[in-house]
């Protein structure tokens, strides 16, 4: 899952960075209100953590404008502000959930997670397919009941098809939500899949040549 974080205390915004890296995510930093609004609109990102006190444009005149544009990404505040009045202000507009200085990295992640399941209207908190289950809660994938053993790009990969179960993935798509940086070398991302299937089985990952992946979804699933 790709974030952008929109924070100005640079200290905060590596830690959370740091964190949600190791916790599994692609994560795109901004430190400045314009720049963030911009990235915000431009960017291709499944939940965004938007600072309320920033520089050149503050949180909730960014969100304003995102939600006039249609951009319906799922947002989560973040205030180390007392006040109730700025929380409400940042809901009203259309955030979809806060968070507040200082707080707690593992309930961050949580949150973010909890956050994208609502967005796309899932409620189930795991994705499975035959024999490999990934979990939404602790963002782990498991084949009959044993973690995987996959590196954070081979992660990557397998949480965003089993997010997207049972549709296909463009190429593209899942390059933008598994790398921060890309040398537009694609065949890379099949090695990466032929590794993957080593690990946890070749009938999971289903390839439509030169379009993208998918993971189908079980018989009867919705």
């Amino acid at each position: 899952m790709k974030i952008l974080i929109v924070e100005d205390d640079k200290t905060i915004a590596e830690q959370l960075c740091d964190y949600l890296r190791e916790a599994g995510f692609v994560v795109h930093v901004e430190n400045d209100g314009e720049v963030g609004h911009y990235e915000g609109e431009a960017g291709q990102y499944d939940a965004i953590l938007l600072d309320l006190g920033l520089p050149t444009m503050d949180g909730v005149s960014i969100l304003e404008k995102w939600r006039k544009a249609k951009i319906t990404t799922p947002v989560l505040i973040i205030t180390a502000r007392t006040s109730k009045m700025e929380v409400i202000r940042g809901l009203e507009q259309g955030a979809d959930d806060y968070i507040t200085k200082p707080f707690d990295m593992e309930e961050v992640a949580a949150r973010i997670r909890s956050t994208i399941r609502r967005a796309r209207g899932q409620g189930a908190t795991q994705a499975v397919y035959k024999n490999v289950t990934y979990d939404m809660r602790s963002g782990r994938v498991f084949v009959n009941g044993v973690p995987a053993k996959l590196t954070r790009t081979e992660f990557l990969i397998v949480q965003y098809l089993f997010i997207n179960q049972g549709k296909l993935v463009p190429l593209n798509e899942l390059i933008d939500h598994t790398y921060e940086d890309f040398d537009n070398d694609s065949s890379i991302i099949a090695r990466h899949v032929a590794n993957i299937r080593k690990k946890i089985g070749h009938e999971i990952i289903m390839t439509e040549t030169n379009r993208g992946y998918y993971v189908p979804k079980e018989p009867g699933g919705e």
